[in-house]
């Protein structure tokens, strides 16, 4: 009995064992947590990189966009001072104003006719190193000029304008409208002189006259049957 109490054959395999248990149970464990890590941040690095791409489209149209406000700012600035001397302070702000509104009018309608339709239009425009966000455009519902209730105000918006961009395995959906607005211009006779407003157009920030207004993100095409339109641009 003495003899079969102190044998521990065995014993160190056993050990053994636990030990090699444990080390792989503690390196399965490890593995685990880090490999569930390593997915968060894929799908995190996805997730915001579909977000810039998707804003990045949005903002490479909006700086188009800003050349169109130029364009016309020129036409109905010089349109306005050569009938400055018939029209009264208030008349040449509206005139000013109409001008603006009409040159951009007859560019888009020109657009659309050339592209077929209001999306193709949009995406006809981004050519060169814009052309690679050109198909995150899949929608743009409607164009024109809109006033405020006093129609005292006009603003030329791109409405219903929705972009979705897919990184990996994860895809964002952004919708809003984009206004253009008429530069600020102080018609009054005391202040108007053709050296210093040809100095203030040199001075105008025109992104400032460009901008988003019911912006919004999604993380699924959540618009009814793929159709977005924003609720106003007022």
């Amino acid at each position: 009995m003495r003899r079969l109490k102190l044998n521990n054959k065995g014993a160190a395999l056993i050990t053994v064992l636990v030990i090699t248990t444990f080390i792989t149970i503690l390196a399965t464990t490890m593995l685990y947590v880090a490999a569930t890590n390593f997915q968060q941040k894929q799908t995190d690095y996805q997730n915001k990189q579909s977000f810039y791409k998707a804003e990045k489209a949005l903002d490479e149209l909006k700086s188009i966009l800003v050349k169109d406000v130029q364009t016309a700012y020129v036409e109905a600035y010089n349109k306005t001072t050569r009938n400055f001397l018939s029209k009264t302070a208030a008349e040449r702000e509206a005139y000013f104003q109409d001008i603006f509104m009409d040159t951009l009018k007859k560019t888009w309608e020109k657009r659309v006719t050339d592209s077929g339709d209001l999306l193709g239009a949009v995406q006809s425009m981004m050519t060169g190193e814009y052309a690679a966000e050109a198909a995150s455009f899949y929608k743009v519902s409607d164009y024109g000029v809109y006033e405020n209730d006093t129609h005292t105000l006009q603003k030329f918006a791109l409405r219903g304008v929705q972009v979705k961009y897919t990184e990996g395995n994860y895809t964002t959906f952004l919708y809003t409208d984009i206004c253009l607005e008429p530069p600020v211009v102080d018609w009054s006779a005391e202040s108007f002189s053709t050296s210093t407003d040809l100095v203030d157009r040199e001075k105008i920030a025109f992104t400032d006259y460009v901008s988003y207004v019911n912006w919004r993100k999604a993380d699924y095409d959540d618009s009814n049957d793929g159709v977005y339109d924003g609720i106003g641009i007022w």
